[in-house]
């Protein structure tokens, strides 16, 4: 009696067991995915229109119906094709089946198994299909361990697609995972897209090949930035196009937007590119963010490439190593939080933008320059084919204000900075060639004899005056190289060690605009620093 007693209390355990451990596996199930949702709707670019979460005993569903923010995509504009366009702005359903039984991954058991099926508008499905056929797009598989962390498993399928016109799309897929921890309070993640190659009729190619990225991240001490390493790497990228492409870089507005300074347009590289292509082999971006001490930021980045080709000619290697540390977090993540609210507060012109985003640089991320940060380039190494272009250096703020970015003098009487130089002198008589030349009126500006002569005299004057800074100690010249050192400490410069002197009534900043010659800025969030601008100087 007391054996069958014994046994009876045993499987009514069990079975109790059984019973209760899928409810208590779906609610931390429910739980993790919680914590998911939450990542989700955090994300600046996507609306959560809808939420609902239906707890079974074995299985459970959560749907989610989201959108990306109507106002990012305005502000995109002409960047993003009508086609695309009209697919990103349809609402996009997920449906999470969570299947919570022990052993809904095989025998070792687990909290959760989650497989995402996505509902598409009809539109949206109809394009899709255009491209995907009967193909499920989108795969998501998560598997959730008992403690909480677990792997998102992502693959995008792969297509083949051809039109009439001559258009060809060749897309070999991709595929993924993250492997996270609990609370996502770290995580590794692991991409690779094998191959997209696209022909565009008699407009051009684009062919990407081999595309990885590795990445491990992980939460600062107050939760607020994300911290790791990344790694990007391309083997190979090529581009080719059949009609000119006129282009303008404005690099006198990078400026000002970073200073507040109003440098000239002269600066600003502007034409025609011909047809023509352009491959790069073996294309590297590595990041590193760490936070050394509480409140503080450190960050560096590597970007190489083996070889570019531009038509027929060559360049490369390129390697850039460069770092930003002692970088104010808490500026950091206003500044990052600031923009993510233009992006989504309301639609704006491309000038307003830019308004509203150097407002936010004085102001939220003021403190990324007041706050004593320190620059470096550990390594610029360039290789053209007429030469080479090797750098580095390093650059300090002591005791900056909000009022000295508005003016380069109080700038410099707090900056201490040093550049090395190893440059070929010919890649210098070819920057001068190329900023100078529609300085000298031509007859005929087609005649290749006339612009050879005007670029022969450019070279000679270039050259005499480098002759003169050799002479005066400002530079040295070796194996066809210019070498220098120039810093700048004590609001003084040093060219080559020695102090650089200025012609009587010369001033270098001349050229510089002030602060109050700029119109005034229209966002009202750039009063405190205006503000501060007008404060008196010490």
């Amino acid at each position: 009696m007391k054996k069958l007693f014994i046994g009876g209390t045993a499987a009514a355990l069990i079975a109790a067991a059984g019973i209760s451990t899928p409810y208590y596996l779906g609610n931390q199930a429910k739980q993790s995915l919680e914590t998911q949702h939450r990542i989700l709707a955090d994300t600046f670019f996507f609306d959560i229109v809808s939420r609902q979460y239906q707890s079974g005993w074995l299985e459970s569903t959560e749907t989610t119906v989201l959108r990306f923010h109507p106002t990012v995509l305005a502000n995109l504009g002409n960047n993003i094709p009508d086609n695309i366009r009209a697919v990103l702005e349809k609402p996009i359903t997920m449906i999470n089946h969570v299947r919570h039984q022990p052993f809904a991954n095989g025998i070792v058991p687990v909290r959760a198994v989650v497989e995402t099926e996505f509902q598409y508008d009809p539109e949206v499905k109809k394009t899709l299909t255009r491209f995907f056929g009967e193909q499920i797009p989108v795969k998501l598989h998560n598997v959730i361990q008992l403690n909480g962390s677990g792997t998102l498993t992502i693959a995008v399928a792969p297509f083949d697609y051809e039109e009439l016109s001559g258009i060809k799309i060749n897309w070999q897929g991709l595929t993924g995972n993250i492997n996270y921890q609990k609370g996502y309070a770290s995580y590794t993640t692991q991409l690779a897209m094998p191959s997209f190659q696209a022909i565009l009729a008699d407009k051009g190619s684009l062919k990407i090949e081999n595309l990885t990225l590795n990445a491990n991240s992980y939460n600062s001490k107050d939760g607020k930035t994300t911290l790791g390493s990344s790694t990007t790497n391309l083997a190979h990228f090529d581009v080719a196009w059949n009609e000119g492409m006129d282009y303008n870089i404005k690099i006198n507005d990078l400026i000002n937007t970073v200073t507040d300074l109003q440098i000239g347009a002269f600066i600003n590289p502007r034409g025609t590119i011909a047809p023509n292509k352009i491959s790069v082999d073996n294309l590297s971006y590595a990041t590193e963010t760490s936070e050394p001490e509480a409140g503080y930021i450190n960050t560096s980045g590597k970007f190489s490439f083996a070889k570019l080709n531009y038509g027929d000619t060559a360049y490369g290697p390129l390697n850039i190593d460069i770092a930003a540390n002692h970088l104010n977090a808490g500026s950091l993540n206003a500044l990052k939080a600031r923009w993510q609210q233009i992006a989504t507060e309301k639609q704006l012109s491309p000038e307003e933008q830019q308004k509203h985003i150097l407002a936010a640089v004085r102001n939220e991320g003021a403190a990324l320059f007041t706050d004593n940060p320190q620059l470096e380039i550990r390594t610029f190494s360039f290789t053209t084919p007429t030469g080479h272009v090797n750098a580095s250096g390093k650059l300090n703020f002591n005791g900056l204000t909000a009022a000295d970015l508005n003016d380069i003098k109080p700038m410099l009487a707090k900056m201490q900075a040093e550049l090395n130089l190893d440059v070929s002198q010919n890649i210098i008589e070819d920057f001068a060639i190329a900023q100078t030349r529609g300085l000298f009126a031509m007859e005929n500006p087609n005649s290749v004899q006339e612009q050879k002569e005007v670029d022969d005299t450019i070279r000679l004057l270039t050259s005499e005056s480098l002759k003169t800074m050799i002479q005066d100690g400002y530079i040295a010249s070796e194996n066809g190289a210019i070498k220098t050192q120039l810093i700048v400490a004590d609001n003084k410069i040093k060219l080559n060690g020695k102090p650089f002197q200025l012609q009587a009534n010369e001033d270098v900043f001349a050229g510089l605009e002030s602060d109050a010659s700029a119109p005034a800025q229209a966002d009202s969030a750039s009063a405190p620093a205006a503000s501060a601008a007008s404060a008196p100087q010490e």
